[in-house]
């Protein structure tokens, strides 16, 4: 089903320039039905989830864009120029999800490549760490604290329809993966989908106190679940 469907982007102002608002218009079509719109389930509360990264992956951002008229429309400013990678991520009426991917390209100062090369398990944002233990690829456990106090799982807000949310991009072949983690004994628990070995950039969003945290890691995948080790990956 993914072959009959595309994702048309316009945009406005065109071409596209760093630090600058950009209206961003989606229009999902279906290719083998000359191009009409197609309707759209919603998912965690919304019928678009659109990721924009850079094409290094050192920037991120989890945009939501409104139904207006046949199109999705949402204002966005690229924070600097180079190639940018936008994942439309939907579920047309009565059909499987679908992720649809756009390379762009922004005039404007650039920034330098990040590499990344290791694990990066840790963050700390305004008080808030968060912690991934990742000895078992099938069940990553995510332990948030603040102010060294354990934070449980059932103190999260509910972020558009979950306690978390988590993208995972491979660093080399640019594979998007969104999934959710579950509470087990309540604490979060993200059942992974790796279908690659590599690096991967994970970023993790989830509502507490209601303020929204983005925090960002790198996470090495040496081997896919069941595959010798038990899975796990160092």
């Amino acid at each position: 089903m993914e072959n009959s469907i595309d994702v048309l982007f316009a945009y406005k102002p065109h071409p596209l320039k760093a630090q600058e608002i950009t209206r961003v218009g989606l229009t999902p079509v279906g290719t083998q039905a000359d191009g009409i719109p197609l309707e759209l389930e919603e998912v965690h509360t919304k019928d678009i989830h659109l990721i924009i990264v850079s094409e290094d992956l050192s920037f991120f951002a989890h945009e939501h864009p409104e139904k207006t008229g046949k199109e999705y429309t949402v204002d966005f400013s690229f924070p600097f120029g180079g190639k940018f990678l936008l994942y439309c991520d939907i579920k047309p009426l009565n059909g499987s999800p679908v992720v649809i991917r756009k390379t762009v390209d922004v005039a404007g100062d650039k920034r330098d490549v990040q590499l990344y090369q290791q694990n990066v398990l840790s963050k700390a944002v305004d008080g808030v760490s968060v912690q991934l233990d990742v000895q078992d690829l099938n069940s990553i456990r995510v332990s948030v604290k603040q102010a060294e106090a354990a934070i449980p799982a059932s103190s999260l807000g509910d972020f558009l329809g979950a306690k978390a949310h988590v993208v995972m991009i491979n660093v080399d072949t640019k594979e998007y993966l969104h999934v959710h983690p579950m509470v087990h004994d309540d604490v979060l628990v993200l059942h992974s989908a790796f279908t690659a070995t590599g690096l991967y950039r994970v970023w993790i969003q989830f509502l507490l106190n209601g303020l929204l945290y983005t925090l960002d890691y790198v996470v090495q995948v040496a081997e896919l679940p069941g595959q010798g080790h038990h899975g796990h990956y160092h």
